[in-house]
């Protein structure tokens, strides 16, 4: 009976042990396919992917040490399964498409809106175009008062934190944050929107409700209140992909009638 017993439970404690080998190869396998396909360059794919195994068979080793024992081959080989699926993907239609969308929009629009596009079959780059949109911008306008009174630092520190705040709550409205020096954004920039004009006017005044609360902080930290404004700019423009040496992204210009 005794030995019956130790049999069983000896391969109950084997049974459990593959499983969780399983587990972990899976998970391990899982995490470094997203690391790779969230990394652009194929060289650091390889790089991250290879430091990852490195380190996998280092710790394996250092349980073997300490009289732990695992086999490192199934998450060594879910590893390799892995970085070979994550290259495939990326070398992919949708894998390339992926990553010019996230590389032109990351940073310039909320992370909803980037997942509707991520997931849209829409053609991508988008065709150059002109059609009706809306350009929100915020700009300081007692700027020379504030520069007067504060110190380098704290100025350019408010600046920041102004465009910081301009630029999430614009992007939590929907809009698309261009890269200027001003902080602003355009709706109906990644497609044809015949309620822009709206959405722009709801957006500035969501601003100006979030600028009280700012001038709030700006007071209680620097001493100081800067006189926030957004203006709303509606019409025929045109949109397109705008390239340079320092940008490149979804923007529009004003077009004449």
């Amino acid at each position: 009976m005794a030995a019956h017993v130790a049999t069983v439970l000896g391969t109950s404690a084997g049974i459990v042990g593959l499983l969780l080998h399983g587990l972990v190869a899976v998970l391990f396998g899982l995490g470094l396919l997203w690391a790779i396909v969230r990394i652009y360059s194929v060289i650091l794919k390889i790089v991250v992917a290879a430091i990852a195994l490195v380190e996998v068979a280092v710790l394996f080793w250092l349980l073997q040490l300490a009289g732990v024992s695992w086999l490192p081959y199934p998450v060594l080989i879910s590893g390799l399964l892995a970085t070979l699926c994550g290259l495939a993907y990326s070398q992919s239609k949708a894998g390339q498409r992926r990553r010019s969308i996230e590389g032109m929009l990351k940073g310039r629009v909320s992370h909803a809106t980037l997942q509707k596009f991520l997931v849209s079959e829409a053609p991508f780059p988008f065709a150059a175009e002109k059609r009706g949109a809306s350009r929100v911008e915020c700009q300081i306008s007692n700027l020379e008062e504030l520069a007067a009174k504060l110190a380098a630092p704290d100025f350019v520190a408010l600046n920041n934190a102004f465009c910081d705040v301009a630029a999430n709550r614009l992007m939590e409205s929907g809009g698309v944050v261009a890269g200027t020096a001003k902080p602003c954004a355009f709706f109906g920039a990644l497609g044809a929107d015949p309620a822009h004009a709206e959405r722009a006017n709801e957006a500035a005044h969501a601003l100006e409700q979030r600028f009280e609360e700012f001038r709030r902080e700006c007071l209680e930290r620097w001493g100081v209140e800067p006189d926030c404004k957004a203006t709303v700019l509606s019409g025929p423009m045109i949109v397109g992909i705008f390239e340079s040496a320092i940008s490149c992204g979804i923007d529009v210009v004003p077009a004449q009638e």
